[in-house]
């Protein structure tokens, strides 16, 4: 395998060739089709990706996360262009809306994955460079990244839901393409109609948040990116496992993803001390362990135990061989499910490390 030698500043360069511009999107379904991009260009890595904005199934979002470094705490937060029929965790009838999740250390969850989420008036996103900053108007939720991808800011100020802080990501891996390094001419499909672009593999994370009275800080690892589509979530994807972690020197995301058209679809990429030495759509085995470790998932299955991942690096990197056993329950839903959990894993032969992770189980058919 390869050693893609590319450091942040490197990436930087990337996102010098097109100027700042912003799309304002109205709360409003467009009419006729949506068109994805899923070829990358020189830039804007975290932009909107969609043409004649928002149609009835179409989707684009961005999504951040943090998870502490005890895997106890995390906080995920979602601005969505969406209907409910293009993504089914959306308002109906709206186009636009954020969540928040919120899990504090004894175990209290905020917010249910399907309740509460926030319709704006109006969203207004600017690209500039390889970076994206997005106010979701009349929610109080907003997000600014920075040029070269280094740090992004979630800014959070809703007193009616008793809502107010910051999550702070500060980069320490490159981003990313499903099956490449961030590179123009990329394919952006990490399955079928359903793009992704990876601006934050793994980031330091500050939260600093104020939830109905009560202070969730803490420090621990974070993580930015987006997904797309041009047709319906659930047309496409029948089950998927996605997630990331840091373990020891590694920075890991996988998505294991079967289509509805019966194709296991796979992506994987690891850094080493922030230099990425595998990102590809192959090489890489994701399945649940323990307890409900039926594959391919169904609705009924209930929560695994956890998982494990085998990732093939080639060259003279090895096997790496994680095992990751879940903690804490971030999103406890049937079709939808989401935890923070312990990583242990190296390479085979090599020294064993530990980290914390936070991944996600779609599972559609019953």
């Amino acid at each position: 395998m390869q050693l893609w030698h590319l450091s942040l500043a490197a990436c930087a360069l990337f996102g010098s060739a097109r100027a700042a511009s912003t799309l304002v999107v109205p709360n409003k379904i467009a009419v006729g089709p949506s068109i994805a991009q899923f070829v990358s260009g020189s830039s804007a890595l975290d932009g909107p990706k969609l043409t004649n904005e928002v149609n009835a199934t179409s989707f684009d979002w961005w999504y951040f996360d943090a998870v502490s470094s005890d895997s106890e705490a995390a906080v995920v937060i979602v601005f969505y262009l969406s209907t409910s029929l293009g993504f089914p965790f959306v308002p109906s009838g709206s186009v636009l809306s954020v969540d928040i999740f919120a899990t504090f250390p004894n175990g209290t969850l905020i917010f249910d994955p399907l309740a509460d989420p926030l319709i704006g008036g109006s969203a207004t996103i600017t690209t500039n460079g390889d970076g994206a900053s997005g106010t979701w108007g009349g929610t109080g939720f907003s997000f600014e990244g920075a040029p070269d991808l280094s740090s992004y800011t979630v800014t959070v100020d809703n007193p009616v839901l008793g809502i107010k802080g910051t999550l702070q990501l500060n980069s320490v891996a490159p981003a990313h393409y499903p099956c490449s390094p961030k590179v123009a001419g990329a394919n952006l499909e990490v399955s079928p109609h359903i793009g992704w672009a990876n601006a934050m593999p793994d980031a330091n994370a500050i939260a600093d948040f104020t939830i109905l009275g009560e202070k969730l800080q803490f420090n621990g690892v974070g993580y930015h990116d987006k997904n797309w589509g041009d047709e319906g979530f659930t047309t496409t994807v029948a089950s998927w496992y996605w997630g990331h972690g840091r373990l020891g020197p590694y920075s890991i995301v996988w998505f294991d993803v079967l289509g509805n058209d019966g194709i296991e679809y796979v992506s994987a990429y690891v850094a080493l001390n922030g230099a990425i030495i595998k990102t590809s759509c192959s090489g890489i085995k994701v399945r649940p362990t323990g307890r409900n470790s039926q594959y391919p998932p169904l609705s009924t299955s209930g929560a695994p135990e956890g998982y494990q991942m085998t990732i093939d690096l080639g060259g003279d990197y090895g096997t790496l061989v994680v095992n990751i056993t879940t903690t804490t329950t971030l999103a406890p839903a049937t079709i939808y499910q989401r935890w923070a959990g312990d990583m242990t894993g190296g390479v085979t032969g090599g020294p064993t490390y530990t980290g914390p992770a936070l991944y996600e189980q779609f599972a559609f058919n019953s």
